[in-house]
């Protein structure tokens, strides 16, 4: 499975930020951030970028435990829905 910018999700603004800074149409959900290139520092930035458009906070435990795109965009939209 993949997401395409094209899904529709609450997390949409941020996964088409997501993919624009990867230079990607489509992201396997299952991919490790690194295997893409991503740092801590790359997802730390996402989280902020989220939390300032949407008004919601990630704990710093919760920024470490992000392995796969999939876990930060069902974080996302967890927060999202609260």
């Amino acid at each position: 499975m993949t997401i395409s910018e094209g899904s529709s999700s609450s997390a949409q603004p941020s996964l088409a930020r997501f993919c624009e800074r990867l230079a990607v149409a489509n992201l396997d959900e299952n991919k490790s951030l690194e295997e893409l290139g991503l740092d801590s520092l790359d997802v730390v930035d996402m989280c902020l970028d989220v939390e300032d458009k949407f008004g919601v906070h990630f704990e710093t435990e919760e920024l470490v435990a992000f392995k796969t795109v999939k876990d930060l965009f069902e974080a996302i939209e967890k927060k999202l829905g609260e």
